[in-house]
C-alpha cells in the first residue's frame, strides 16, 4: 500500500500505544510486527525533519536542542519544506491488523490508524 510520510509519521506513537494494551497475542504480535515495519519508514522521515529543525531553526541555550517556532523568522520556509517532505509517498506492504471486537480504542487513535487497522 502506498503511504505518505505523514501517515507515517502521524501513526507510529497510536500505533506504539497499541501495545501498552492487553490484547490477544495473535494481534500484539501483529501489531509489534506493524511498529516495526512503520519505525523503519519513519527513521529516514524523522532524520529529515531534524535535518530541517537544525537548518531551519535556534539552538535552545537551556536544552541544547535545536527548535523552530511560528514566530521564526524562517519558520515559512521550514514550514513549505517540512509539508513537501509530508506529502512524499512510500510503499509499504501489511496486512490491517485486526482488534478484537470489545477493544475500545480512542477516535484520535482510530482516525490516525484509519489504514492500518480493522474492527
Amino acid at each position: 500500500m502506498e503511504l505518505t510520510n505523514a501517515e507515517i509519521f502521524n501513526s507510529c506513537k497510536p500505533m506504539e500505544e497499541l501495545l501498552t494494551h492487553k490484547l490477544p497475542v495473535k494481534t500484539s504480535l501483529e501489531v509489534a510486527r506493524m511498529v516495526q515495519k512503520l519505525n523503519e519508514k519513519l527513521i529516514p522521515i524523522q532524520k529529515v525533519v531534524d535535518g530541517l529543525i537544525k537548518t531551519h531553526g535556534k539552538k535552545n541555550e537551556k536544552t541544547g536542542q535545536f527548535e523552530i517556532k511560528p514566530e521564526d523568522e524562517n519558520f515559512p520556509k521550514f514550514s513549505e519544506e517540512y509539508g513537501e517532505l509530508m506529502l512524499g509517498t512510500v510503499e509499504v506492504v501489511f496486512k490491517p491488523v485486526k482488534l478484537p471486537p470489545s477493544f475500545e480504542i480512542e477516535p484520535y487513535v482510530v482516525m490516525a490508524l484509519a489504514k492500518f487497522i480493522t474492527g
